[in-house]
């Protein structure tokens, strides 16, 4: 019997939607993402409804998904919708809203069953090692995001260069 699962996770970004939705966009167009392993090893050219890809996620636990996601629903700045087939089965979305402080809080949800015969045969036993493992690498993302936007601040004067000071003499 497949095992079903349904989370919702929240990042409060100190950066506004539109600086926010760019990186969102990064994990998915680009086979290189700056969230630790997240991969997209065929990435779509443009992000539209309709558009597949494999999303590959590397779990802490050691273990690999791989889901074929099929977009929905493409509402740029505001939300990505997807169907997926392959380990995990269901739905996603990820949606951006502004906060009254300008920042951006980024929920991120999936409904899904697994397909994996292993994960299905000890979910009974293992479900709250999947749940936190699930939470690790959606902790992992925030902070990864979070760097990235501190980076895009310390480099907005400079891209390319440090903003660092260079070591003195001595």
């Amino acid at each position: 019997m497949d095992a079903a699962y349904a989370f919702e996770s929240r990042w409060d970004a100190p950066a506004p939607p539109e600086r926010c939705w760019p990186l969102l966009e990064g994990v998915v167009l680009s086979d290189r993402s700056w969230w630790p392993g997240v991969s997209v090893p065929d990435p779509p050219v443009r992000i539209a409804p309709g558009e597949q890809l494999t999303f590959r996620v590397r779990s802490p636990a050691g273990y690999v998904l791989r889901m074929r996601l099929r977009l929905t629903d493409v509402q740029p700045g505001i939300r990505i919708a997807a169907e997926s087939t392959g380990d995990l089965e269901g739905t996603g979305s990820i949606e951006l809203t502004r906060t009254s402080v300008g920042g951006s809080l980024i929920t991120i949800r999936w409904t899904v069953t697994t397909r994996r015969a292993w994960m299905n045969a000890t979910a009974r036993v293992l479900r709250p090692v999947f749940v936190a493992v699930h939470d690790r690498v959606m902790r992992t993302g925030e902070r990864a995001l979070l760097a990235e936007l501190a980076s895009e601040v310390r480099n907005a004067g400079n891209p390319g260069e440090s903003s660092d000071p260079p070591p003195s003499a001595g």
